[in-house]
């Protein structure tokens, strides 16, 4: 289960996620998004924030049980801008506008994102959400990680990546051939191989600036580290590893190399029970970040001098 994400939720989403894959007929990979908006009656379409005459008409149309949603349909022009949103679902209109200018290989998770917040029953009191819950940081982290969530689940089929996942080693020749088999990123298979493939073995996985080279993958304000992704093993057993000490192997090992395969080591961690733990590490660089996995592979002896 992802992160973020209450069991209860998961629970919910999962069973809304069947239903759907059960309604399309159970679809081999890659799922089809076409199909699942034809499903859910969704529309498609794209907005620019240079010319925001369609975002202007959506606010304009906006309501929510009959009531007009904004006297100022520009709130929602300037809302999009500042807070640079990729996307969003427009329930009243069964709408999902993405911006035009987010790269093209990306639209798929957003709009499975999307899709995501259209079928989570509680989402909808949120988009217009004007309580101090609904507008609380803390409960907009949540909404985004349950649609994250919905969208894996649907993306990646639920149990058959998994499945697919298990059947094969943990190395990025894999994560690319399960990426295209899938239809989505490399990014976002390799996320869920980190989480899904064995939950009950301890593996991390970062997605951060490259060490050598500061034009790959760091971030505007200048840190490195864009996320870090554990397996349920991994938090049980290391969850008092940072970020930082995660990263601070990648910096260790780290090639110069730009593209492709950055470098594959071994290194240790300290469980929660002090004992030094072996990972193996491998990086691989898509030219816009650098992806590193650190799978368990054995707890080190303890030596005992007599």
């Amino acid at each position: 289960m992802s992160e973020g994400v209450g069991e209860y939720e998961a629970d919910d989403i999962r069973k809304i996620v069947t239903r759907i894959l059960k309604d399309l007929g159970n679809p081999e990979p890659p799922l089809s998004l076409p199909h699942v908006r034809a499903l859910l009656d969704l529309n498609i379409g794209y907005y620019s924030t240079a010319n925001t005459t369609l975002l202007q008409d959506v606010a304009a149309r906006m309501k929510v049980a009959g009531k007009q949603v904004l006297e100022r349909p520009m709130l929602l022009v300037e809302a999009v801008t500042k807070s640079k949103l990729s996307a969003l679902w427009v329930p009243d209109t069964k709408r999902i506008l993405i911006d035009e200018t987010v790269p093209k290989p990306k639209h798929r998770w957003i709009e499975g994102h999307e899709v995501g917040h259209s079928v989570i029953p509680w989402h909808r009191e949120f988009l217009f959400g004007d309580t101090e819950y609904t507008l609380d940081p803390t409960c907009h982290a949540i909404v985004e990680a349950e649609a994250n969530y919905a969208a894996s689940q649907m993306l990646f089929l639920q149990g058959r990546f998994a499945t697919e996942a298990r059947d094969s080693a943990l190395e990025f020749k894999v994560i690319n051939g399960l990426a295209k088999r899938f239809g989505n990123t490399l990014t976002t298979t390799f996320w869920r191989m980190v989480e899904d493939r064995d939950p009950t073995t301890p593996v991390f996985g970062m997605v951060t600036g490259h060490p050598r080279h500061s034009d790959i993958g760091w971030g505007d304000d200048g840190e490195p580290i864009r996320y870090f992704i554990r397996s349920r093993a991994f938090r049980d057993q290391f969850g008092a590893v940072s970020p930082e000490q995660a990263y601070a192997l990648i910096q260790r090992h780290a090639t110069h190399r730009r593209r492709g395969p950055v470098f594959d080591a071994s290194d240790v961690l300290t469980n929660a029970n002090g004992a030094a733990c072996e990972f193996r590490l491998e990086s691989f660089c898509n030219t816009h970040a650098l992806l590193t996995y650190g799978v368990f592979q054995r707890a080190r002896p303890t030596l005992v001098v007599v």
